[in-house]
């Protein structure tokens, strides 16, 4: 079988690799940055992330074994915890965007950090998967990551791209009122 005509081997997948693994890592440092610090990456890192996930190459499942998965809910608490903690009160943002918004009278609270940990969990399982170096296996992540991330985390991103906006500059206008 030539390998090198294969979507794992294919340059916008490795590109995303590398972006999911920059996410996973720097989500994994959250306690090392202050909030600004640590929104203001992720407001640079997530388009990007978006872009790299949208062009990854259309692939055909094997589907002969299971998927590893590598995030325990201990990891995921963690990773999610950590990030609440950086976030404290702007964690929470109204969402418009949920099937749930139809049958709701009331706002639908969502979280930054449930969101961030959500992806994160989706990625870290992936490049796991990846790293196994068995071509059958990361094909088969990279499939399941390709239609998690139409089916679920894409638009997890883009909403919480819209959420870190607003605690961004929200956080600038809060500091030229100070003034």
């Amino acid at each position: 079988m030539d390998y090198s005509s294969q979507a794992i081997f294919d340059k916008d997948t490795i590109e995303f690799v590398t972006v999911a693994a920059e996410y996973c890592g720097f989500v994994r440092r959250t306690d090392q940055f202050e909030r600004r610090t640590f929104v203001g990456t992720m407001l640079k890192l997530l388009p990007l992330l978006y872009l790299k996930a949208s062009l990854i190459p259309e692939c055909q499942e094997f589907g002969t074994d299971d998927l590893p998965v590598s995030v325990t809910e201990t990891d995921y608490e963690s990773v999610r915890s950590a990030l609440a903690a950086m976030m404290g009160d702007k964690d929470d943002y109204l969402e418009v965007f949920t099937p749930d918004m139809v049958y709701s009278d009331a706002p639908i609270l969502n979280s930054i950090s449930e969101n961030m940990a959500d992806i994160y969990q989706s990625l870290q399982d992936f490049i796991a998967a990846f790293q196994s170096g068995l071509n059958q296996t990361m094909n088969d992540a990279l499939f399941d990551c390709k239609e998690q991330f139409s089916h679920n985390w894409g638009q997890t991103l883009v909403n919480t791209m819209r959420a870190l906006h607003n605690v961004y500059y929200a956080d600038d206008t809060d500091q030229e009122q100070a003034y």
